[in-house]
């Protein structure tokens, strides 16, 4: 296999950008906008993410399966991209955009709609793209390399963006707070559909050297919509494979709860200003920053199933201390500069060991896939990785779905203001985000323990196929 450049390394990574664009808008903003500002109720804009998320799950294998054996003179990945980058783009501007005077059934079904479409578009795109990654490099360390570059820009504009609207869009207006400003949206609407289109494109072309190495479809019969169903049955004879699937069940649930939860909490449970929310950028980039420093010594100094466990007991940790204290009243007051300073710290942990987290399981399911071609005899990047996406966003939709039912049934209603709501809805919010995020984070590390294939595996098995092959 030829090496790969710093150009192509970093091409690549700039791709996974669009991805993070769509991830910082529904985690930051999507479920607050349409409640808070539009009057959807919360079971509404919950079940409809869970829809979305679960015909989302639903896409990613069929991509996979359908990339995975796609043939053409450009490979079978770049044809894909393409196709999946300009419609999202688009998306990402009807996604805060709804048209005026509708009712709460059609803003619903808005919702739905576009959230389906910008997810499906971004599946066609994004599978073939996490799948290439694989394929780039077989050196154990190499890929943690590749991975860092990847999700390290992924952070970068994840929390980038939110720091953007919240210092540029969201500042107060007259005395109202720019959150509930429908207005604002649409500029963040138009920031999104920017750097998600610009950065597929800088993927696309600055990564189209590698289309003739890299792996090419075997020939077999046209597509079946079976196929997907056959080929993640294939794919679960490994053992360290089905793990994955605990693993990512886990965390899924736990993120998609939090990230819905995530700018009620910051709005009414912290009572944080905008400038405050913006000042969140300065924990994530430095977090992002030491875990990308870290994690290549660290890694050469022990094995990636080791360093999976111990960042997961870390997130889980993490979360019991923050909102145990709230709980308890042994935190300072809401304004108060320590509470401020303790928000912070947390979330520079939590970003450092979520950014670990995700570059350690992308590196480690290229070593999956390395023992599963071992036992299978075939390559399989667009299966592995479909279906990781669809357990990961199966299980998000369900936290999504269950954070918006408790949304209402808390309480908090879609003219709650700040520093208004009852003490006892607060209560009730704070102890679902604990229960819910440690609870399946310590459930996540359960399963990174169970994890089987080292360094020295590796190389064993790389070895193995380097002679047959």
């Amino acid at each position: 296999m030829a090496s790969l450049t710093g150009l192509e390394k970093w091409s690549y990574a700039v791709g996974n950008v669009p991805f993070s664009v769509k991830e910082a808008a529904f985690a930051n903003f999507v479920v607050f906008y349409y409640t808070q500002v539009n009057g959807l109720s919360g079971s509404l804009a919950g079940l409809a993410m869970f829809f979305a998320l679960t015909w989302d799950a639903i896409s990613d294998p069929v991509v996979g399966s359908w990339s995975d054996n796609f043939r053409s003179r450009w490979g079978r990945r770049h044809p894909l991209l393409v196709a999946g980058a300009l419609p999202t783009t688009v998306l990402f501007l009807a996604l805060f955009a709804p048209p005026q005077g509708m009712s709460e059934m059609g803003i619903f079904a808005w919702l739905l709609g576009v959230s389906i479409l910008l997810r499906t578009t971004l599946t066609v795109y994004f599978v073939p793209y996490t799948a290439m990654g694989a394929e780039l490099s077989t050196d154990y360390d190499q890929r943690t390399t590749i991975a860092k570059a990847r999700v390290t820009l992924g952070w970068i504009a994840g929390m980038a963006l939110p720091a953007i609207a919240f210092t540029f869009f969201f500042q107060p207006q007259n005395g109202i707070d720019g959150r509930l400003v429908a207005e604002n949206y649409w500029y963040y609407g138009i920031l999104s559909a920017a750097v998600a289109g610009v950065t597929a494109l800088i993927c696309i072309m600055g990564t189209r050297s590698v289309i003739p190495w890299l792996p090419v479809a075997a020939a077999k019969a046209p597509f079946k919509w079976t196929d997907p169903y056959n080929d993640i049955i294939g794919v679960c004879v490994n053992r360290n494979f089905r793990i994955s699937i605990g693993s990512s069940l886990a965390f899924g649930m736990s993120t998609g709860a939090y990230a819905t939860l995530s700018l009620y909490l910051a709005t009414y449970f912290w009572e944080l200003s905008v400038a405050q929310l913006a000042g969140f950028v300065v924990p994530t980039a430095i977090a992002t920053l030491v875990a990308f420093m870290v994690l290549g010594p660290l890694g050469r100094r022990f094995d990636k199933p080791t360093l999976m466990a111990a960042f997961s007991l870390v997130l889980a940790s993490n979360s019991v201390w923050l909102f145990g204290g709230r709980l308890f009243d042994v935190l300072p007051a809401n304004n108060h500069p320590m509470l401020y300073s303790l928000l912070l710290v947390n979330t520079g942990i939590a970003v450092f060991s979520i950014v670990c987290l995700q570059i350690m399981s992308a590196s480690f399911a290229a070593d999956i896939l390395d023992e599963l071609e071992l036992q299978t005899g075939k390559r399989q990047e667009g299966v592995i990785f479909a279906v990781g996406a669809f357990l990961s966003k199966a299980t998000i939709g369900a936290g999504a779905l269950i954070a918006g039912v408790v949304i209402q049934w808390v309480g908090i209603q879609s003219d709650s203001l700040l520093g208004q709501v009852p003490a006892d809805v607060l209560q009730s919010l704070g102890w679902f985000t604990l229960i819910i995020v440690a609870g399946f984070s310590m459930i996540g590390f359960g399963f990174t323990t169970q994890f089987r294939l080292n360094r020295d595996d590796h190389a064993k098995l790389r070895k193995t196929l380097d002679a047959t092959s």
